[in-house]
Formats: structure tokens, C-alpha cells, sequence
């Protein structure tokens, strides 16, 4: 297999996972997990600093694969799980909301 077929099965294979609500919830986790949108470094540390390095390459890499095998992935992952942590969020209140008035 050459480096162009590999990589059209590497797509593929993201592009495959993205089409399922639990993949797209399994790369949004490794995604935050890998620290993407946070800062490595780690004040009178670089031992710690050097490990979230290591992760957020990882999670760098994964948006790049997600970024190839689907331009708006990374947006539709993000707003479901804004959506979800709305939902909990409003669930959280009406159960307060219930206590308070109980």
C-alpha cells in the first residue's frame, strides 16, 4: 500500500467513526483529555510541562486527523456537547428548583 492509499484509509477510517454519535463523543473525550485548548506548561515544572506536551501533540495530531476526514466534525462534536451539558445543566436546576420550593 502507498503513502496516498494509506492515507485515504486513515480518512476513511475517521470518517467512520465521525458518523456515529458515540465516536464523535469518544474523540471529543481523547480531544479533551489531550489538553488541546490549554496551556502545557506547568510554572517550576518541566517534567509535568513535558508530559502535557506529549498529550496535547496526541491531541493535536487527532484534530488534524479529524480536520482532514470531516472540515465541520471538530464544530458538530463541540455543540453536541454544549448541548448535553445544557441538558444536565437545566436537569441540575429543576431538581434544585424542587428542593427549594419542596
Amino acid at each position: 500500500m502507498d503513502e496516498k492509499q494509506l492515507k485515504k484509509r486513515n480518512t476513511s477510517d475517521v470518517q467512520a467513526v465521525l458518523k456515529t454519535v458515540q465516536g464523535r463523543r469518544l474523540l471529543w473525550r481523547l480531544l479533551q483529555a489531550c489538553r488541546v485548548h490549554q496551556h502545557s506548561f506547568v510554572p517550576g515544572d518541566a517534567t509535568a510541562t513535558a508530559f502535557h506536551c506529549g498529550q496535547q501533540s496526541i491531541g493535536l495530531f487527532l484534530l488534524a486527523e479529524i480536520e482532514d476526514a470531516s472540515s465541520q466534525a471538530y464544530a458538530q462534536m463541540r455543540g453536541e456537547y454544549l448541548s448535553e451539558v445544557s441538558s444536565q445543566q437545566n436537569e441540575i436546576n429543576r431538581l434544585t428548583e424542587e428542593l427549594t420550593h419542596a
